[in-house]
C-alpha cells in the first residue's frame, strides 16, 4: 500500500475541515505518529487565515489537562511546542519575510482555495522542503476555487483522474445540473447538514441567494463549493450557464459589432464582437483577446491569472515580442472584419492615436 503524502479535504463552510485537520496535527504532535524534533506547519495566503488552526488547536490545549501537560503555547509566534519531543507547530502566512529554510514534516495548507491561477509561492516553498523527510504529509483543507484553471482545482482534478496513487481527495459538492437552492441538494453537499449545522439558518441564506442573483455566487461557492467566483456578478451563475452552447451557426449572415478596447505595454488587449442571429432572434459572442508573449508566465505569477494556461488552451492570442505590437494586432483584427460583417465597432480613446497608423497599414480605409 502506497503511503498519503498529500490528502485533499474540500467541503463547505462550516462542515469541521478545520477540526479534522486540527486532529491530523495532534497524531503527529504528541500522537501515536508523532516522530522527534520535527517541524510541523498551517501555511495560508493571510495571518488572519493561517491563524485559524492554531487558534483552536490553543484552546483544546487549554481545555485539555492532559495536552496543557505536554504542549507549551506561545501566543507571539503562534506556536505549538513539545519540549519532550522537540516537536513544533507553526502558523505560517504568504505575508511572512521568509517560507525558506523550513523542514517540514507536515504541512496544513489552509483555505488554499484562495489563491488564484495555477501557481502559489507559498505553496511551492513549503512542498519542495518536505525532501529531507522520509514520509511527509501535505494536508489541504478548503472549499473550491473559482475556477479550473486555479492551483486547487488543478491538484483536485489531477487527484481524482487517480494520476498519483499518494493522493487522496474527499470532494463534498453539489452538481451543477441540479437546482442549487434544494433541500437535497444543500444536504447532499454539507456533510454535517443533519449532525450539527444549522440547518434554518443555511436554508435562510439559500433563499436569500434565490431571491436575490448577486448573493448566489457566494452561497453556490460557500456553501455548495461550487467552481464559481464569489463576486457581484452582471449575469448569475444559473443564467450564464445557459449561455455555454456551441456556435454552430454561419456567422456570415450575422450583422456584427464590436467592442475594442486597448492596453499600453504588457496588459490585455481585447476585442469583443456580438453577432446577431435574426431568424432565431439571439446574440452570439465572439473575443479576441491579446497579451505579449514574453514574460507570460511571469505576469500569470504576478497577477494570480491564469494567462498561460488560457493561451495553451486557445483562449488567448499571444502577440510575439515584450510589449502589445499594434501592427500584430491591427492586421489580426483585419483578418475578423474580412470574415464577419461588421456593422459598426465601439473603442476606447485610449491609445486609439497609435493603432489608427497601423490600421492602415493592414488595409483599413476610414470607410471600414
Amino acid at each position: 500500500e502506497v503511503p498519503t503524502r498529500t490528502a485533499i479535504f474540500s467541503r463547505p463552510r462550516k462542515n469541521a475541515k478545520t477540526v479534522e485537520a486540527a486532529m491530523i496535527v495532534f497524531l503527529h504532535l504528541v500522537g501515536p505518529e508523532a516522530g522527534r524534533n520535527q517541524q510541523m506547519y498551517c501555511a495560508a495566503q493571510s495571518r488572519d487565515q493561517a491563524a485559524v488552526l492554531f487558534e483552536y488547536m490553543a484552546q483544546m490545549v487549554r481545555m485539555s489537562p492532559r495536552l496543557a501537560s505536554v504542549i507549551d503555547i506561545r501566543e507571539a509566534s503562534k506556536m505549538l511546542r513539545v519540549p519532550e519531543l522537540g516537536n513544533r507547530f507553526i502558523a505560517l502566512s504568504a505575508e511572512a519575510k521568509t517560507k525558506h529554510g523550513k523542514s517540514p514534516a507536515l504541512i496544513v495548507h489552509d483555505e488554499l482555495g484562495q489563491v488564484r491561477g495555477p501557481k502559489s509561492e507559498l505553496f511551492t516553498t513549503m512542498e519542495t522542503a518536505c525532501a529531507a523527510h522520509e514520509n511527509p504529509l501535505s494536508v489541504i483543507i478548503s472549499t473550491q476555487a473559482a475556477t479550473d484553471a486555479d492551483l486547487l482545482s488543478v491538484l483536485i482534478d489531477d487527484a481524482l483522474e487517480a494520476n498519483d496513487p499518494s493522493t487522496v481527495v474527499k470532494l463534498d459538492t453539489a452538481p451543477e445540473d441540479v437546482d442549487p437552492f434544494d433541500e437535497a441538494t444543500i444536504r447532499d453537499a454539507n456533510p454535517a447538514y443533519d449532525v450539527f449545522m444549522n440547518t434554518t439558518e443555511l436554508k435562510k441564506n439559500a433563499e436569500k441567494a434565490r431571491r436575490m442573483p448577486s448573493f448566489e455566487a457566494e452561497f453556490r461557492n460557500l456553501h455548495l463549493n461550487q467552481r464559481i467566483e464569489v463576486n457581484d456578478p452582471f449575469l448569475s451563475a444559473s443564467v450564464w450557464k445557459q449561455c455555454g452552447d456551441e456556435i454552430d451557426e454561419d456567422w456570415s449572415e450575422f450583422e456584427v459589432f464590436g467592442g475594442l478596447d486597448l492596453s499600453e505595454v504588457r496588459d490585455l488587449t481585447a476585442f469583443v464582437a456580438v453577432g446577431y442571429d435574426k431568424k432565431r432572434d439571439i446574440f452570439h459572442t465572439k473575443s479576441l483577446f491579446w497579451l505579449p508573449s514574453n514574460g507570460l508566465r511571469e505576469k500569470a505569477r504576478t497577477d494570480r491569472v491564469a494567462y498561460d494556461v488560457w493561451a495553451r488552451d486557445g483562449d488567448l492570442e499571444t502577440v510575439p515580442g515584450a510589449s502589445i505590437n499594434y501592427d500584430w494586432v491591427a492586421h489580426r483584427l483585419r483578418r475578423f472584419f474580412d470574415e464577419h460583417n461588421i456593422r459598426k465597432v465601439a473603442f476606447d480613446r485610449f491609445n486609439m492615436r497609435h493603432l489608427v497608423p497601423c490600421l492602415e497599414r493592414a488595409g483599413f480605409s476610414e470607410s471600414d
